[in-house]
């Protein structure tokens, strides 16, 4: 008796909290969204892009200190000064103290040449401070420190620029006379270099050497093939023989790596464009100058042609990159949120305090999201941007009250 009142009771308890579920479930629906957002979305054939170029490797200095004149990624004419060679290193340590009293001085004289500091808009100032002070953190934390560098010279201006504007300087000439005194005692010591290091050719100028500067070189593309990458291997290098070697800034080579069926859709001579992964040059412009084949036909070597070049492209001999076959612009938004009404695909979006549904036209589709067609202007009855887009609801319909 008492175990059958006990079952009675746990299915009681189990029907009341099913009928609860239901009931919770049919009256509370909560609702997800998302906000339209524009964006550009490419598709095509990734690879790991290997650089082909020409490169001349610039040899050590036998003697003395060498001191660098031609910064890494620093575009170099034929016959220019990439280092100088020094007796001693205190003339090395001079020559980059001179260097940073002539910045300092510049900086100095640029803001004693302000003459209308009650125009300055102190807020606009600072906005200018905390925003280079960011890009310096940013570029630090990318060992981007040829441009923080830079940035912190433009910081230290303005720093000083404010001070003179809030009043807690009103003059730097003492301090410019003595960074001018400074200087010239310094550069009266300095001796002479006794030598250089030149360019033989113009072109960038990297400081360091991986191997592949006579492995991978612009002279017969046909020898570029799915098995010579296979068994590529750089020439050993400690450093103590090159210091450095210049890029020619001349038409250089990306070899990809895909598959013969992938290969059908390119021909010699076409044009087509080349993700990458670097900031200074997400897309580039190239041309299919050869195609090929592995020995079982199964593989291809696709090499593309580039004239294009600045610092970064030069440091890079490997890289993510991809064969941009569909590129889309239009608003992103979860695939889930698609919904079909009267016979139209489109999403509910949030207008006011109701639901409304607008129409879409998928431009790309992925597993997860959808890139369609924003809006005209004036159009309400289509998605546009910032549209707060239900991604997750239950009975959804035109004019649905939310709380």
């Amino acid at each position: 008796m008492f175990e059958n009142r006990f079952v009675r009771i746990g299915i009681s308890i189990i029907i009341v909290i099913f009928l609860f579920h239901q009931i919770y479930s049919a009256v509370y629906t909560p609702i997800s969204t998302q906000s339209a957002q524009f964006v550009t979305e490419t598709e095509g054939i990734g690879f790991t892009g290997m650089i082909i170029r020409n490169e001349i490797p610039v040899e050590r200095s036998k003697g003395g200190v060498m001191h660098l004149r031609a910064g890494d990624g620093e575009r170099i004419a034929k016959d220019g000064t990439v280092a100088d060679i020094y007796v001693s290193e205190q003339n090395s340590i001079a020559v980059n103290k001179i260097s940073e009293l002539k910045e300092k001085i510049v900086n100095i004289e640029k803001i004693q040449g302000y003459n209308d500091l009650a125009a300055v808009d102190i807020n606009l100032l600072n906005t200018k401070i905390d925003e280079t002070l960011s890009e310096i953190l940013y570029n630090c934390g990318n060992s981007d420190l040829k441009k923080a560098r830079q940035q912190s010279d433009a910081l230290l201006t303005m720093m000083n620029r404010k001070e003179m504007v809030i009043g807690n300087v009103t003059d730097f000439s003492g301090q410019l006379e003595e960074l001018r005194s400074e200087l010239s005692d310094l550069e009266a010591s300095l001796s002479q270099p006794i030598s250089k290091i030149t360019a033989s050719e113009s072109g960038f100028f990297v400081s360091q050497v991986d191997g592949y500067e006579t492995v991978l070189v612009a002279d017969n593309l046909e020898k570029y093939t799915p098995e010579f990458f296979d068994n590529i291997t750089p020439l050993s290098t400690d450093g103590s023989e090159y210091m450095g070697k210049i890029v020619s800034d001349y038409t250089w080579y990306i070899a990809a790596n895909i598959s013969a069926d992938q290969s059908l859709a390119y021909k010699i001579g076409d044009t087509v464009k080349i993700k990458t992964q670097l900031k200074s040059n997400p897309f580039l412009k190239v041309i299919v100058e050869a195609i090929n084949l592995s020995a079982d036909r199964q593989r291809a070597t696709l090499l593309f042609s580039c004239q294009e070049m600045n610092a970064e492209l030069a440091a890079m001999r490997t890289g993510s990159m991809t064969i941009i076959s569909g590129e889309y612009e239009g608003l992103r938004i979860e695939r889930g949120a698609l919904r079909v009404s009267d016979n139209q695909t489109g999403v509910y979006i949030i207008s006011g305090m109701e639901l409304k549904f607008v129409k879409v036209k998928v431009l790309y589709q992925s597993e997860d999201y959808i890139i369609c067609e924003k809006a005209v202007a004036g159009d309400s009855t289509s998605l546009r941007l910032h549209d707060k887009v239900v991604v997750k609801g239950r009975n959804l319909y035109e004019g649905k009250i939310i709380d």
